[in-house]
């Protein structure tokens, strides 16, 4: 099956040819009929030829690998290029090999199935020569023209075969030029009326009649909307830090590709970005940081896609086309879609994210509010003792078991606490907030570091005590016990 990438072919302000006229595609600087997207790895550009073709610019184009490599040139729904009558179509082309197929398809832009195929009348020839596409003929295999069907997007294949490995010009040059279609004329909306890009803004507040639309599940008589899973509703319950009162918002239940087709146009006659206006921009809420989010331009059936990372709450985002792989000026978008946390599972429960203040042709997102930086983490607190230690025992005789609380501490966590005991000389009958004081005349005892303690001949005439150690990142600090009340016997 053959895979298309496409594009379109009229602008604002441009008059569409005459239905008597022949539709001609030159390339030349004034030619804005024209659109080069290409597909099988295939590369074309316009060039000033220096060939004999007699004209200033030609289509230059770069064979790809794959047997179906290509290159679209005209995507218009303004234009019908093969109506009965005159089912043919012709264009000078510079091949670098004689004896390989050159192939035309012309199909309907949004419905590829409608097309049809057909080789040059005679195989190439090397260097430039006129070639004609007769599609009373249609390439062996392929379906006939049919009167029904609305042709209006145009493809080459140059050394077109049906498998990879007879592709004999990969990587070789191409040049096209001055392709006609004798029996174009122009349809679509309005009867060939121009394509305009009017400046717009979506905002979702009362009123807004395409705001309205996204609010429901997009289907194929409602194209506007959510799909993929999840819902869309115009909520004035969105997160703080939002522009205006209302913002729609989306709760992701679906499939990882969840998205919203938030313009889309039925007519012919409006596009969404355009050479003065590559941007679309808007308000945007994720409850997550670093959450991918996409945003797609559809012409027909194909599209072109810019993906950023978004930070947690809201941001205004801005996607700019020009100079992204695929995206051209002179081709007709018609729908745009936005992706929310891209191709990342949805979460349980559904994570809810809001879209606000689409701008589009020059519609300008107006900032979101000035909100204060969140205030800086509270300082490190080193550990301050608020309840003092407590020593419990039946008596003070050899053998039996202390033990000691740790108290209870203030300061920044974690903390970790260390237990040492000691014996002491003289008695302390309160507790401190420090280490026991050289007037207690207290040593450590070692290897004991255990919140109990057994009583042993070695602390006979002896009073003991425990001391707590509490640390973290900001110090430490001490707490100790009372001593026992009486000494050891």
């Amino acid at each position: 099956m053959l895979l298309f990438v496409a594009s379109l072919l009229f602008v604002p302000g441009l008059a569409p040819a005459q239905a008597d006229e022949p539709f001609k595609v030159t390339f030349e600087d004034d030619d804005y009929s024209y659109v080069k997207v290409d597909f099988g790895a295939a590369q074309s550009s316009t060039i000033v030829s220096g060939f004999d073709s007699n004209t200033s610019k030609v289509l230059k184009v770069t064979r790809g690998t794959p047997s179906w490599a290509g290159t679209t040139i005209v995507n218009s729904p303004t234009k019908i290029l093969l109506k009965a009558g005159t089912l043919t179509a012709t264009a000078k082309i510079y091949s670098p090999k004689a004896g390989v197929k050159l192939m035309l398809k012309i199909e309907n832009r949004a419905v590829p199935s409608n097309s049809i195929e057909s080789y040059a009348t005679q195989d190439a020839i090397v260097g430039w020569n006129d070639y004609t596409f007769d599609f009373t003929v249609p390439r062996p295999g392929t379906t006939g023209f049919n009167a029904g069907y609305t042709y209006n997007m145009a493809s080459f294949f140059l050394d077109y075969t049906l498998s990879d490995g007879a592709v004999t010009t990969a990587g070789q040059t191409y040049y096209v030029d001055d392709v006609v279609f004798p029996s174009a004329t122009s349809s679509g909306g309005g009867g060939g009326q121009p394509v305009t890009a009017p400046e717009t803004l979506v905002t979702y507040e009362t009123g807004d009649a395409l705001g309205e639309l996204n609010a429901a599940l997009a289907t194929g008589e409602h194209p506007q909307g959510i799909f993929g899973g999840g819902s869309a509703v115009i909520s004035s319950d969105a997160p703080a830090g939002a522009f205006g009162t209302k913002a729609l918002a989306i709760t992701k239940t679906g499939a990882a590709w969840t998205g919203l087709n938030a313009l889309v146009d039925t007519t012919g006659l409006v596009r969404y970005t355009n050479s003065q206006h590559s941007k679309i921009t808007f308000n945007y809420y994720t409850p997550k940081g670093n959450s991918p989010l996409a945003v797609q331009v559809f012409s027909g059936g194909s599209y072109v896609e810019l993906v950023k990372s978004a930070p947690f709450g809201w941001s205004t985002q801005s996607f700019d086309f020009a100079g992204v792989n695929g995206w051209s000026a002179n081709v007709i978008y018609d729908k745009v879609v936005i992706f929310p946390d891209f191709q990342v599972e949805v979460s349980n429960p559904a994570d809810v994210y809001y879209v606000d203040d689409i701008g589009v042709n020059g519609g300008v997102t107006p900032e979101l509010p000035e909100t204060p930086p969140p205030p800086p983490p509270p300082a490190d607190v080193k550990p301050s003792i608020t309840t003092s230690p407590l020593l419990t025992g039946k008596n003070t005789k050899v053998g039996t078991v202390l033990s000691v609380s740790r108290g209870s501490w203030s300061g920044t966590a974690p903390i970790t606490y260390k237990y040492t005991w000691y014996r002491c000389t003289n008695k302390a009958s309160a507790a401190s907030a420090a280490k026991p004081t050289t007037a207690a005349k207290c040593t450590v005892i070692t290897g004991r570091t255990s919140s109990i303690y057994k009583l042993t001949k070695t602390d006979k005439g002896k009073y003991i005590r425990a001391m707590i150690t509490a640390t973290n990142v900001a110090g430490t600090s001490y707490g100790t016990s009372k001593s026992t009340a009486g000494k050891v016997s």
